[in-house]
């Protein structure tokens, strides 16, 4: 009997319901397979993903995303212990259409160890997860945002169409994990505080344009107060920080309460608490949005809602000051 060649496959990876869907789709991918066993918080904070604050001089909804993918995303998850390959490839490199071939290879071959895989430009321009394919019919299956704002979710993706489903931004870039390992927890812990205190405090970040921690927090002020902003890259990139600080709260307050590495981690816990709450400030009383959707993100930013933003911007700035003070000391005096 001749066995016939696997036509169709697919696995139970979804797309967590996360505002960073890079963070999502790892997420799905990664519980799915049984790689990981942890909270999306802890995920978050561990990987360094909640500590991440960007922001365009406009506030463009690309300030959410405008880092160093290839490098971040495969950083991240080596930090959870997850062995992976990522590749990423841009029109305007000369092997970018075979990338985009041997892409549905590749894919389809992590499908059939059972492991899903992260990709760009599920949908639009955001990051979800390919769980499944049919080469019947010559297409994946995808799950990304679309499943939170159409009734019957996200529509097949043809193999063509990998990595140029978002015109704007024709990235090709996935990620395949391959395996898991052990890893140091403690020493995971450390490495997202370092890496806090470095984002907080970088003075240049991709191009003049945008900002990284501190510096992206005066970038944002000085667009709301010039009023020379994206009323939709402000609503939306308020939603990932607010949810991003959410998380990070949790994380610390997590690290505080169940280990004992770092001797500031107490006070850097209640001002990661105080920061959160700015940002929900900033988003459900000020802006008027919720967590579902992006209803909102069509609506005109007022000057009054732009003024009212900027002194709960300005709090958050100094405690976010402060927290890198305390986080850096600690380490800087030996941890414990």
């Amino acid at each position: 009997m001749v066995e016939q060649p696997i036509q169709a496959r697919s696995t139970s990876a979804r797309l967590g319901g996360c505002w960073t869907t890079y963070l999502g789709a790892a997420y799905g991918v990664l519980t799915s397979a049984g790689m990981i066993s942890l909270t999306l918080p802890e995920m978050a904070g561990m990987t360094g993903m909640a500590f991440q604050l960007y922001a365009h001089k406009r506030c463009k909804a690309a300030s959410v995303t405008v880092y160093d993918w290839a490098g971040r995303h495969l950083n991240a998850l080596d930090r959870i212990g997850i062995l992976s390959e990522t590749y990423h490839y841009e029109p305007n490199m000369r092997s970018y259409e075979a990338a985009r071939k041997h892409a549905v290879f590749a894919i389809k071959r992590s499908i059939d160890r059972g492991i899903a895989v992260i990709a760009w430009a599920i949908d639009n321009g955001e990051f979800g997860v390919i769980y499944g394919y049919d080469d019947e019919d010559g297409i994946f299956l995808v799950d990304g945002v679309d499943k939170f704002n159409r009734p019957f979710g996200s529509d097949p993706m043809l193999y063509d169409n990998i990595g140029a489903k978002f015109p704007p931004a024709p990235i090709l870039h996935y990620q395949i994990p391959l395996a898991s390992v052990a890893y140091d927890r403690e020493k995971t812990y450390m490495d997202s505080l370092r890496f806090y205190v470095r984002e907080m405090e970088k003075t240049f970040h991709v191009s003049p344009e945008y900002h990284s921690g501190l510096l992206a927090y005066e970038l944002w002020i000085h667009a709301l107060n010039s009023g020379d902003y994206d009323s939709f890259g402000l609503r939306y990139m308020t939603s990932v920080f607010a949810e991003a600080k959410m998380m990070a709260a949790q994380y610390v307050k997590q690290l505080a309460d169940t280990w004992g590495g770092l001797s500031g981690i107490a006070d850097a816990a209640e001002r990661f608490d105080r920061i959160s709450s700015l940002f929900s400030t900033m988003m459900t009383e000020v802006l008027a949005q919720d967590w579902h959707g992006a209803k909102h993100l069509g609506k005109p930013v007022t000057p009054d809602q732009a003024k009212r933003l900027v002194p709960l911007l300005h709090q958050a700035r100094s405690l976010e000051s402060e927290c890198v003070n305390t986080i850096k000391n600690s380490i800087t005096n030996g941890g414990k």
